[in-house]
């Protein structure tokens, strides 16, 4: 293993040590990421389809500080002792890659998160403001067409046409539509329960073929990943919240969602985070250099994407990539995706449940 410094200016011991009161996050973060454990390893990552495309802006970055860790993205790879889910990961899918390193534990960890949006395209309704009430009408079916008062009452600016509404669904499922989905149910008292998938009235086998299809279908909707829906260039809704709190799909909003999501550290070293719903914000677990008095609310739906890896195995680069993923790099090449990074609050949680090597000074100045 080779420990490689990063930048060019570390706090000395026993200026931390010192350091009354604990230093803010964003100076625990650098100085927990002053240095990174480079491997020479071959790393095998398996993970969601979704993410293969934009995957070597990833590599890519861990090539740049560690020139000789190799990662290779493998979808349902067998082998593979690092793994990236898409959503809240399952005991049974942690056991699966407790098989692969029987003699050591896995460690979990949040990775990024993955915002919901709802997709429209119907021509003259840019900029459309729609709350989870009305959200709830349209995936439910009691809203049938685009001029419902429900939506108009929201956009009272808007001068809305007579356009029946198509519903697309998708039988791939997302924790961004069980975000929606529960938002909708829990908040617009929606009739539709909450689901990681939507029935609709033209269904497709994956979200992206359904974004892609939108831009034919006048007045249709569909609940999608805002990466996706950024990616195929369709119009989203802005989100309207806690008593008429408009928000726009911007990353401050989106890093601010996954704030709403509960943390369940049972196993310390196994930090399992839930979808996001609703917009109100823990500010425990917000970035702090986010001022809640400009920044309100949260996005009101959002699924949150995990990694996990093997403490030991065969693999000696699955838990330094694992590593790598809450590191601010790696955080930068998810967003550059369209995913949402992970305040400092939850990645300095994260860095103690993947293990990651620190002085006994520092351990001792982040919160767990």
């Amino acid at each position: 293993m080779k420990l490689k410094v990063i930048g060019t200016v570390l706090f000395v011991t026993s200026f931390i040590a010192a350091c009354t009161p604990p230093l803010p996050p964003e100076v625990l973060a650098g100085q927990a990421e002053s240095t990174i454990n480079c491997e020479v390893a071959n790393t095998i990552v398996d993970g969601p389809a979704e993410l293969e495309t934009n995957f070597f802006l990833m590599s890519d970055s861990l090539a740049a500080v560690c020139p000789e860790h190799q990662v290779t993205y493998s979808v349902g790879d067998p082998n593979a002792q690092v793994i990236i889910t898409d959503h809240t990961p399952t005991q049974a899918e942690i056991d699966i890659l407790n098989t692969r390193c029987p003699t050591s534990e896995v460690l979990v960890s949040p990775a990024y998160g993955i915002p919901a949006t709802l997709a429209l395209q119907v021509t003259g309704l840019e900029g459309l403001a729609l709350d989870a009430q009305a959200i709830g009408g349209l995936l439910n079916g009691t809203i049938t067409n685009w001029n419902d008062p429900v939506i108009q009452k929201l956009n009272p600016d808007f001068v809305l046409d007579s356009v029946p509404v198509i519903k697309l669904g998708s039988t791939q499922k997302s924790s961004a539509v069980l975000a929606m989905t529960t938002w909708a149910n829990e908040v617009g008292r929606s009739q539709l329960p909450p689901s990681d998938t939507i029935r609709g009235d033209q269904n497709f086998p994956t979200l992206y073929d359904m974004a892609a299809e939108m831009f034919n279908i006048e007045g249709s909707f569909g609940i999608v990943p805002l990466g996706t829906a950024i990616i195929n260039g369709l119009n989203v809704a802005n989100m309207v919240v806690n008593n008429g709190d408009i928000l726009v799909p911007e990353p401050v909003y989106t890093m601010r969602g996954i704030a709403t999501a509960e943390i369940n550290r049972t196993n310390p070293n196994q930090m399992i985070a839930s979808i996001g719903f609703g917009g109100k914000v823990n500010e425990e677990l917000s970035d702090p250099l986010i001022d809640p008095s400009n920044f309100k609310s949260g996005w009101p739906a959002v699924g949150v994407a995990h990694v996990m890896a093997c403490e030991s195995g065969s693999d000696n680069g699955a838990l330094p990539f694992a590593r790598f993923v809450i590191r601010g790099e790696g955080q930068g090449a998810l967003e550059t995706s369209g995913y949402a990074r992970l305040p400092l609050p939850i990645r300095l949680k994260a860095i103690l449940a993947l293990k990651t090597p620190l002085s006994p000074e520092l351990l001792e100045q982040i919160p767990d």
